[in-house]
C-alpha cells in the first residue's frame, strides 16, 4: 500500500454522520470544527455542533465523524500557505 494513492471521498447520511476515505491527516478538531488534509492535498473543514471523531485510521485513510452537520468546506492549503490577497487575482 506504500506509494499508493488513495482517493478522496465523502458520504454525509442525515446531516448526522459522516464517513470519509483518503484522509491524510487531522490537523484540528474541537467540538464545532474538524480540520483535516486530504488525498488530494486539500484542506477540508467540517463544522457543526457535537462533533465527534468516532474513527481513523491514518494507514487506510478512512474516518467517520458523528454529531450535527452543519458545513462541510474545502480549502487550497498552497494558496493558504502563501497568504491570502486581498487585492487582484493571482
Amino acid at each position: 500500500m506504500e506509494g499508493e494513492r488513495k482517493t478522496h471521498g465523502i458520504s454525509i447520511c442525515e446531516r448526522g454522520a459522516v464517513v470519509l476515505t483518503g484522509i491524510l491527516s487531522i490537523d484540528g478538531f474541537d467540538e464545532e470544527n474538524i480540520i483535516m488534509r486530504t488525498a488530494d492535498e486539500d484542506g477540508l473543514s467540517i463544522q457543526g455542533k457535537t462533533l465527534h471523531v468516532d474513527r481513523f485510521d491514518s494507514d487506510t485513510g478512512d474516518m467517520t465523524v458523528s454529531g450535527r452537520i452543519d458545513a462541510v468546506v474545502y480549502y487550497d492549503i498552497k494558496r493558504r500557505r502563501s497568504g491570502w490577497r486581498s487585492r487582484g487575482r493571482d
